[in-house]
């Protein structure tokens, strides 16, 4: 059996691996799972297996930001990984902000198509509190990136994810401060970052990865 540490990155919604640049993870091997295309699936769920079939190894700790982190959660309900670190994300849906839950209530994602989504993705800047220009046209370049289909689903299974049940695994969640989404002090037991926002994982890269090197040496 392999003693080798496996960390799995899977960036938020309509990002790619950019997001993680600033992470540095010496005690394992990183892999970057970037966003495919969802096929067939039509919630959180069924996606997080396709997403769970490009992890061969043994000795995973799943990692991810926002949606990312929501897929972690389904990920880790079926393969039962070592370990799953949750960042600028929830649990479940018991977590959301009213506005998230108000969202779905309304089902407009539903009235909107995959362009209509592209046009209105700038009201990120609401929530994503970008600190610099820099920030803002990376983000909006991956956006664009992953493209307006992968966007339309995305925004439809976050919205109906309905999870309420943490991971079966040992797990952290890690928030800044600032987090104009999940109010970390409104969600028990995180570790919070002073002075991020909902970009947590590029904003505050090195220090997330030193609070899961700590606890991944738990794990061992």
């Amino acid at each position: 059996m392999s003693t080798t540490l496996n960390y799995y990155l899977i960036p938020g919604m309509g990002a790619d691996n950019r997001l993680f640049q600033h992470f540095h993870l010496p005690n394992g091997k990183v892999h970057h799972l970037d966003w495919i295309p969802h096929g067939s699936s039509t919630n959180l769920s069924e996606y997080a297996s396709l997403m769970a079939e490009r992890i061969t190894t043994e000795r995973n700790i799943i990692i991810g930001s926002s949606m990312g982190g929501m897929v972690t959660v389904e990920i880790a309900k079926q393969i039962n990984p070592l370990g799953a670190v949750l960042v600028s994300a929830p649990t479940g849906r018991h977590e959301f902000p009213k506005r998230l839950k108000g969202l779905s209530a309304l089902k407009l994602h539903r009235a909107l198509n995959a362009k209509h989504v592209m046009r209105v993705s700038r009201l990120c800047d609401l929530f994503m509190g970008f600190k610099t220009n820099e920030q803002r046209a990376m983000f909006y370049d991956m956006l664009e990136g992953n493209g307006p289909e992968f966007l339309h689903f995305s925004v439809g299974a976050v919205l109906e994810w309905q999870n309420t049940t943490p991971p079966p695994v040992p797990f952290i969640q890690i928030l800044g401060s600032e987090d104009k989404l999940f109010n970390p002090k409104k969600i028990p037991n995180t570790i919070t970052l002073e002075g991020s926002g909902h970009f947590t994982a590029f904003e505050k890269g090195k220090e997330v990865s030193e609070i899961i090197v700590n606890w991944s040496q738990r794990l061992m």
